[in-house]
């Protein structure tokens, strides 16, 4: 992904250069209007202009040949290039050329990879997606992805065409292939060789970093992303990461809380200014209106997010979350619902955590417990579930496992108060809000 400039280098202007950018990602011309704020026709104007700096004849020779020559000296990351080459005999067939070419439109709504089918469009690829098709004893499709153009086969998977709901079935084939290029990404170490630019690397390394949710992960990321994002030019996916790591640090009381949120609302601010379309920026929005209180604008950022993008699994996961959080329990299980149906085993881990937390809002306790110890098996440090478990175990009268549970939270989170979980639900309904606090009051009297 190409990402915003505000230098003039060599013959294009810094306006044509962010044009001839939103170009590469994709965009119409009405979406570069919406995103740089300016009218149809002066779009045209300066594509008219690039077109003859460039010596093209029109938009697919820009963004394919053009761009190379006119800002390989940019210190701008290179776009993630990725080709899917299909097997002829998948277009003999409706039902799989209709899921692939949704699969397709799936990765693209992340805005993250420039796509093509055609090696001369795409001469030095990140990533190169094999694409075929079998009928026995099942009709599926299969992936196979490698390096570059390296024969190195990174893992394989498929797609069982088993459904009439071809729309939720690309979803999950959409969000397993890009978890897998992000799991792939961070087995590699990046070098000249490799056709991958630095700045996907260093994200996907953080971002898997995160899901382990400790003090730690958080300052690698600080130290690997905050040189990436403090650019003029910079990637919106590693920006995104890094809010995501302030945004847990805020959550996990990690630090002195006043920086991490004025770190955070500085990252907005960026986001909003260079890229206010962008789903990253909503993304980052929204958490920055979670940490100061607005859930309601939250609410709206993340909608937005899911509506242009259905397979970005943290928007689903949070927005879900503070419906729970504000009493609209109706959305909340209908889209958690949706979540489970569309979202790959692999990637339900942030689901499971909302889970938890709807079902301790249900009244469901025995439930909720079992689930809250289950994700603790696994992300020890996790202060919002070690508080669900406590909460669970305190109403059901389970004192032994509350103790437990309370000595492992002040283990982890010496210094923590009754003020943190305050912090933690703040925006909630009042009636909620004390029920929440309520069941977890007594360890802190007692300590």
């Amino acid at each position: 992904m190409r990402m915003f400039e505000q230098n003039k280098k060599q013959e294009l202007t810094s306006r044509q250069k962010e044009i001839l950018t939103l170009l590469r990602k994709g965009l119409t011309n009405n979406e570069i209007c919406k995103t740089l704020d300016i009218s149809p026709n002066t779009v045209k104007v300066h594509l008219t202009k690039i077109y003859k700096i460039l010596e093209v004849t029109n938009r697919t020779e820009a963004v394919t040949s053009g761009s190379v020559s006119n800002i390989e000296n940019d210190d701008t990351p290179e776009d993630l290039n990725i080709i899917f080459r299909i097997n002829e005999n998948i277009s003999q067939h409706p039902t799989a050329q209709n899921l692939y070419l949704s699969i397709v439109e799936g990765i693209h709504q992340y805005r993250t990879f420039r796509i093509s089918e055609a090696l001369e469009n795409c001469p030095n690829p990140g990533f190169q997606i094999d694409v075929s098709y079998s009928k026995a004893p099942e009709e599926t499709l299969h992936f196979a992805t490698r390096i570059g153009n390296t024969n190195e086969l990174l893992w394989t998977t498929s797609a069982k065409i088993n459904t009439n709901d071809i729309a939720s079935l690309a979803r999950k084939s959409s969000i397993h292939l890009f978890r897998n290029l992000l799991i792939a990404s961070t087995k590699l170490r990046h070098n000249p060789d490799i056709p991958i630019p630095y700045w996907w690397i260093a994200a996907t390394y953080c971002y898997a970093k995160l899901e382990n949710r400790s003090q730690d992960s958080f300052e690698t990321c600080k130290q690997v992303l905050s040189p990436i994002v403090e650019k003029n030019s910079y990637s919106e996916v590693a920006l995104y990461t890094l809010s995501l790591a302030y945004y847990y640090a805020i959550l996990e009381n990690w630090g002195n809380i006043q920086e991490n949120s004025a770190k955070l609302c500085e990252f907005a601010h960026k986001a909003m200014h260079n890229a206010p379309y962008s789903i990253y920026s909503q993304m980052i929005m929204a958490l920055y209106n979670i940490t100061i209180g607005n859930k309601s604008e939250a609410i709206a950022y993340f909608k937005q997010v899911v509506e242009a993008n259905p397979q970005m699994v943290m928007a689903r996961t949070l927005l879900t979350q503070i419906y729970m959080l504000t009493g609209q329990a109706a959305q909340a299980m209908e889209l958690i619902d949706d979540t489970i149906r569309s979202v790959p085993e692999s990637a339900l881990q942030t689901t499971y955590q909302a889970r938890a937390f709807i079902l301790l809002l249900q009244g469901k306790y025995n439930e909720c417990k079992k689930l809250a110890n289950q994700i603790l098996m696994f992300t020890p440090t996790a202060m919002a579930i070690r508080l669900i478990a406590i909460a669970c175990c305190n109403i059901l009268s389970d004192t032994a496992e509350s103790e437990a549970h309370t000595q492992k939270l002040f283990e982890h989170y010496p210094k923590i108060t009754i003020s943190d979980v305050e912090q933690l639900l703040k925006g909630v309904n009042e009636p909620l809000r004390s029920f929440l606090i309520g069941s977890v009051q007594s360890i802190f009297t007692k300590k």
